[in-house]
């Protein structure tokens, strides 16, 4: 028995010492309301705040300067959520995000682009191509706006739902979005709320599944290798882990009530090497 007790103690403290090596961290833009969707691009960090608004900060290796709205048309009475940004082949800003509708749609995709010369995001189109009738909740769109993954509660193609809320795919074919189709390897029974891609192609979400360590944890699927992964205490806690922007070394993500935490939600920054 004492021999048993030693060697799990060992095992114990072996555990924990990796943990503490790369505890996640809390972000300084963290507020004791809602922080969470963030996104990395350039020198900037985007994320959604303040009564479901999209805001920026300037970014350096996970220092931040002080929050303020995104300027322009893409915030407005109604909530605003999930913020991709990129630059594109013609050298434009462009912004893909959903926002409430007031209507039974729920939440649909829209499409925003910088006005570089007044300095502030233009009107936004809704991209109907991307949307379904129901809850639209996440976007990823690479930089040549060729590919596209959302997650959503809705369906496209006649197609019936895997689980409560799916990851789809769409490419441009002649200018235009295709219809989405499922990512099959991804999907459960449960919720799969967010999407991401690195720049190694490994598709990263969060998910509720059987061996989740809170209610939702974030995986990635590795294309390469055809298997799904789960970093469990490297990112994933007791609490929920949600959406979350990477570049393969370093990930952002959205928790919930961590301790070190403002409260609510919050961002963390960890690295993955």
């Amino acid at each position: 028995m004492a021999r048993t007790m030693l060697v799990l103690l060992g095992v114990f403290l072996m555990f924990t010492s990796a943990f503490a090596l790369i505890e996640a961290e809390p972000l300084s833009i963290n507020t004791s309301g809602v922080d969470r969707m963030p996104w990395v691009f350039e020198d900037s960090i985007y994320f959604v705040t303040q009564g479901y608004n999209i805001y920026q900060a300037t970014w350096d290796n996970g220092e931040c300067g002080e929050p303020e709205p995104v300027k322009g048309a893409v915030n407005s009475s109604q909530n605003e959520i999930s913020p991709c940004v990129i630059r594109n082949n013609d050298g434009e800003l462009v912004m893909y995000f959903g926002r409430y509708t007031g209507s039974d749609r729920d939440y649909d995709f829209f499409r925003s682009v910088f006005n570089e010369e007044k300095g502030e995001w233009g009107e936004p189109e809704v991209v109907l191509e991307l949307s379904t009738e129901t809850q639209d909740w996440k976007i990823w769109v690479n930089g040549d706006e060729t590919k596209a993954y959302v997650t959503t509660k809705g369906a496209f193609g006649g197609l019936e739902p895997t689980g409560v809320r799916d990851i789809w795919i769409s490419e441009k074919e002649n200018g235009k979005w295709s219809t989405p189709t499922k990512v099959n390897e991804v999907n459960s029974s449960g919720n799969e709320w967010s999407v991401f891609v690195d720049p190694d192609g490994k598709i990263w979400f969060d998910s509720s599944r059987d061996d989740s360590i809170g209610g939702y944890d974030i995986y990635f699927y590795d294309p390469s290798t055809g298997e799904i992964g789960h970093p469990e205490m490297m990112i994933n806690s007791f609490y929920d882990e949600r959406s979350l922007w990477t570049d393969g070394t370093m990930i952002v993500f959205s928790t919930v009530d961590r301790p070190n935490g403002m409260g609510g939600y919050d961002l963390f920054i960890a690295k993955l090497e």
